[in-house]
């Protein structure tokens, strides 16, 4: 039996699944990659080392990838040892692919305010055949700094989900206006973007205060709409997440921001928030369900031990 004969059983019982259409794509493109490395050789040849080596070569170029190849492959290879191929995972003996903990730096006020001109530049440009762009990259990102979702929570949000009325009202009786995040946009199985009310964790539904200076952008695109959602794209339907990164990048280019991810905006609120009120409440707002994840968010400040009185004594 060929490792792609194996493949394919898995493939099966994954499709089958409860996975979500966008999961269950996402390890279809590790499977065909280990296909077509992999597929023509047989079970008894999967030797540890062969599938190390293997391994090793995504990493170089896409740790990332290699990571979740490793993961497939490792539940590819327990479905031959349930049946007596192999007497353990060789996957198990293979080497894991270090998972880097990004160095950054959250996004100073200055910066964000520099960033939101040359979005503003680009919305209201034209492209290339003449046209007035629609693109709405600064209305995208004041909501990226109001919530710190992510795009694809973004992208999905529709007026139904805000509740703007509290900040409306007069004086003692003003409270936050407050929006919904329970729906995400992600390829369903015929790889088309769909709104999926799917999210990672049980904690990414979450309703989230919301500073009042973004108030008037909510209410002023309701004004101007001819779709539910807040953020569509030119033709009304979902926005793909591809075009609007593709825009982004190009809106930065030439500047000292060229390179920036919209996702370093997640980083600067979780940041924030973090350091005024703790890390519960960034994890809370980020919608993870526990505080392991926050290490990829928050920007750690590098400080010592308190030990400037015991230094003192140095000093007579």
């Amino acid at each position: 039996m060929k490792l792609k004969h194996l493949l394919d059983i898995y493939e099966a019982e994954l499709l089958a699944s409860d996975k979500a259409d966008g999961t269950k794509l996402n390890y279809q493109s590790h499977i065909n990659g280990a296909k077509k490395a992999l597929g023509e050789i047989r079970l008894h040849e999967c030797t540890p080392g062969r599938l190390d080596t293997f391994i090793r070569v995504v990493a170089e170029d896409r740790p990332g990838s290699a990571r979740m190849t490793r993961q497939v492959l490792k539940q590819v290879m327990s479905i031959a040892v349930l049946h007596g191929v192999f007497p353990s995972n060789p996957i198990t003996e293979t080497r894991t692919v270090a998972s880097k903990v990004p160095d950054f730096s959250a996004i100073g006020k200055d910066d964000l305010g520099e960033i939101r001109e040359l979005l503003n530049a680009w919305d209201t440009g034209k492209d290339k055949r003449g046209a007035v762009r629609s693109g709405s990259l600064r209305d995208i990102t004041d909501m990226y700094i109001a919530t710190g979702a992510r795009t694809s929570e973004v992208l999905a949000l529709t007026f139904p989900d805000f509740t703007i009325e509290p900040a409306l009202r007069e004086g003692d009786k003003r409270e936050p206006a407050t929006v919904r995040v329970w729906k995400t946009v992600a390829r369903n199985i015929q790889n088309k973007y769909v709104i999926m009310e799917r999210l990672k964790t049980d904690g990414g539904k979450r309703e989230l205060e919301l500073p009042y200076e973004v108030v008037p952008m909510i209410m002023r695109r309701q004004m101007e709409a001819y779709t539910e959602l807040v953020f569509p794209s030119s033709t009304g339907t979902v926005r793909s997440p591809d075009n609007f990164r593709r825009d982004w990048h190009a809106a930065l280019k030439g500047s000292p921001y060229e390179g920036l991810k919209p996702g370093l905006y997640r980083k600067s609120v979780a940041t924030l928030i973090a350091r005024t009120l703790g890390e519960k409440q960034a994890a809370d707002q980020l919608g993870h369900a526990g505080l392991g994840n926050l290490r990829y968010y928050v920007e750690r400040t590098k400080r010592g031990p308190q030990v400037a009185a015991v230094l003192g004594e140095l000093f007579g």
